[in-house]
């Protein structure tokens, strides 16, 4: 009882939290009074249960081994999770366009057709500009967007939802697999938040088991999923904001799992199937292609030819998962070409190329290259060829699976964090792909900045008490504590290798 006492008492402590935030998500209503929100008062909430985070994280490496703080750690989790479960929304509104989108297709209309401000516009079209509404729309155009005009007036809340779609002029961004399931939370209960958070919750669970396998196929304290299950960043975007990142999220970790055990077509597939619920998981294939060649290779089987076979794999679920929507043809992209065109949102390393670009170009600087201004495409072209020099070095200097496993997953963990640090878009639920890899590998910078990412909340306070110049330092105190803890890191490690280099030469 003694050695369970301490996480008893931060997990009491953690659950009385959630359970405040949940009341205190009450006066989070959307469109009504947005300069009375508690904002500071939610910050304080989530920066104590990042403190108490840290702090049971502190006391549970101390034990390794220990079974009873394993499970304590999962039932905490669990209670977290149904405490903020029926929250409202804390300034986030993507969940309306995910309600949507699985309104559209349950009803058999394809989700990447149409914007919301169509079902909304186009009758007023017909009236007013009929030339251009038939150039536009066909007979079966017409029909859908008749039928989706008596969705959105099928029920009060219907309406008010589908009002709330953000970015409402552009078609959907989400790709097949988040599709499928926002049909069937449709299916099980239309425009229900709660039903599906609880799809997400078996998503969420799904990750908390494929990362106890990782932990022991690699010979760690299970203990160490405490790094993901109490992490307040995960429950809060996932479980308040309602983001589909976890759907993503859990595929990739069953594919690093599958991985570790040598089963490559497994690993594939749901490395695929990750792609399919966000395209992130992509960047990694090179490198589980390298893994199975190197197995192949050992085993004296045709390593090329498997290697292919499972790249073909990748690709043909990929094709797979996209084919009810390729009626349409690229239009299915429009959404997502628009967002990797035109949004930047809390940037770090990114807004200093475009600083830095922007004073090189000098007068160039309006010049557009592929619809970007000359300074941002710069930075773009800067990230991707600096994402695939990493990935080459991986692939020709990076550990081998078979060897090295535990430096072969470190490998997949960069890969997926310098996706987030040199991303024009770094909202806080993109963070929640690096954090089951902390699981394996907990450096205090990333954990810290699970927390200080929160800060990006405070730019909505500013918004709304018309201080917005105080938003540009927002960043800065976000990045600079994780930059500054990195280098530190960095340092002691290249220290720690240079003494035992030292004494293997020694030996």
């Amino acid at each position: 009882m003694h050695s369970r006492l301490p996480i008893l008492l931060t997990g009491t402590a953690s659950l009385l939290l959630y359970g405040f935030l949940t009341q205190l998500s009450r006066q989070f209503n959307w469109g009504e009074g947005y300069s009375e929100r508690p904002l500071l008062t939610y910050l304080a909430v989530y920066f104590s249960l990042c403190t108490l985070y840290g702090l049971t994280w502190y006391i549970v490496r101390k034990r390794p081994g220990n079974q009873s703080s394993f499970w304590m750690v999962i039932v905490f989790g669990l209670l977290f999770r149904a405490a903020i479960l029926p929250s409202q929304q804390i300034q986030e509104d993507d969940v309306y366009r995910y309600l949507w989108d699985g309104k559209v297709f349950a009803n058999g209309i394809n989700p990447f057709e149409y914007a919301p401000a169509e079902v909304h516009d186009f009758k007023a079209l017909r009236i007013q500009n009929p030339e251009s509404y038939y150039e536009t729309y066909v007979e079966r155009n017409e029909r859908e967007l008749e039928q989706l005009d008596a969705l959105k007036w099928a029920s009060p809340q219907s309406l008010k939802y589908l009002e709330r779609v953000n970015h409402p002029d552009v078609s959907t961004i989400y790709p097949p697999m988040a599709q499928f399931v926002f049909r069937l939370a449709h299916q099980i209960k239309p425009d229900s938040i709660i039903v599906l958070r609880a799809g997400f919750l078996i998503f969420d669970i799904m990750t908390l088991v494929f990362i106890v396998g990782i932990l022991s196929r690699l010979g760690i304290d299970k203990s160490a999923c405490l790094i993901y299950f109490w992490s307040p960043l995960i429950i809060k975007e996932t479980f308040n904001s309602t983001h589909l990142d976890i759907i993503g999220i859990s595929l990739l970790t069953g594919s690093i799992y599958f991985l570790l055990c040598h089963r490559h077509t497994l690993a594939t597939l749901f490395l695929a199937f990750g792609f399919l619920g966000k395209l992130y998981p992509v960047i990694l294939l090179p490198l589980y292609l390298k893994a199975c060649y190197e197995k192949m290779h050992r085993a004296g089987k045709k390593a090329w030819l498997t290697a292919f076979g499972n790249a073909s794999l990748f690709l043909g679920v990929a094709i797979l998962g996209y084919l009810p929507f390729m009626g349409i043809g690229l239009q299915m992209f429009d959404g997502l070409k628009a967002f990797s065109l035109y949004w930047q949102s809390n940037d770090s390393i990114f807004a200093i190329l475009v600083f830095i670009f922007k004073n090189v170009s000098g007068g160039f600087a309006n010049e557009m290259i592929l619809s970007n201004p000359l300074p941002i495409f710069l930075s773009k072209f800067t990230v991707a060829i600096t994402l695939t020099g990493v990935i080459f070095w991986l692939l020709c200097k990076g550990a081998s699976l078979l060897q090295q496993p535990v430096e072969f997953v470190r490998g997949l963990f960069w890969i997926m964090a310098l996706v987030f640090l040199l991303s024009p878009v770094q909202n806080p639920w993109y963070l929640c792909w690096v954090v089951p890899f902390l699981c394996v590998f907990p450096a205090r910078s990333w954990i810290v900045l699970t927390g200080l990412v929160g800060l990006y909340y405070l730019d909505f306070y500013f918004d709304y008490q018309e201080l917005q110049p105080f938003s540009l330092w927002i960043p800065w105190i976000e990045y600079l504590p994780f930059y500054f803890l990195l280098a530190l890191e960095f340092r002691e490690n290249q220290k720690q290798k240079r003494l035992a280099e030292h004494f293997a030469s020694k030996g």
